[in-house]
């Protein structure tokens, strides 16, 4: 079976040792420089089951002070290129296209899909808790309705966790250093759990987005002020424009 087949049956495909540990432990203490001569934003939503609660740093920042994380983007490319088997782009948006994610003792990431079609999630660090736990291929999708407010509510029944235990098949991912994480983003429901790492080291990784050139998003706004700010935002759920039926 070829790359590109596996992952179109899968809908996630884990690359181990993408980079070396000394290659994670390189991009750590830049990530740790740069938060300590910047303030990172740190957001929380409460929602349920699961709340929003981590610290990013956005794509805007990562081109402007972290070169070696946006040359990493770049080279990835090539790599999901490869085994997607088509050519993919980064998101035009540059503060959304990738991202240092930081999760503290105790936070969390809301079940959700991606925006995009392909999201590439790279491991810097181990800590105890703090896994992707994911169902590929779990979605029934509108294509021309994506964001809609029917879309909106098939997701919803679809995250019932009585309803992903028929009709899902779960995994759950351990943060491992220079583990990659590649999956049908849009496809793939997923979130993370807590972490509870005892000595109290924060969970971190690079978030990579990519799709087909040209592709938009109606929600871009909202759901980036959602994501990337500490700003309150009053929306049923920004990942969908529920104006539209």
């Amino acid at each position: 079976m070829t790359l590109p087949e596996e992952l179109n049956i899968k809908g996630y495909l884990l690359k181990d040792k993408f980079l070396s540990q000394a290659e994670c432990e390189d991009l750590l203490n830049l990530i740790d420089n740069y938060r300590q001569q910047f303030a990172i934003p740190k957001i929380y939503r409460d929602v349920k089951p699961i709340p929003l609660s981590y610290s990013v740093i956005d794509g805007e920042k990562i081109k402007s002070h972290l070169t070696e994380v946006q040359n990493l983007y770049e080279t990835c490319n090539e790599f999901v290129n490869n085994i997607m088997g088509k050519e993919l782009f980064p998101l035009q948006n540059i503060q959304v296209g990738c991202n240092v994610n930081i999760t503290n003792k105790g936070g969390a990431y809301r079940w959700h899909y991606d925006r995009n079609a392909v999201t590439a999630i790279l491991y810097l660090n181990e800590v105890d808790g703090g896994e992707i736990e994911c169902y590929p291929n779990y979605r029934i999708i509108l294509n021309k309705a994506r964001f809609s407010r029917f879309q909106s509510f098939l997701d919803r029944i679809l995250q019932i966790s009585f309803v992903r235990n028929i009709f899902g098949k779960g995994i759950a991912i351990k943060p491992k250093p220079g583990l990659l994480l590649v999956m049908c983003g849009n496809k793939c429901l997923h979130s993370v759990r807590p972490v509870s790492s005892e000595n109290d080291n924060d969970r971190i990784n690079i978030v990579m987005a990519y799709d087909m050139p040209g592709a938009s998003f109606t929600i871009e706004k909202q759901l980036n002020t959602y994501l990337y700010s500490s700003e309150n935002i009053q929306v049923l759920d920004p990942n969908y424009d529920h104006d539209r039926s």
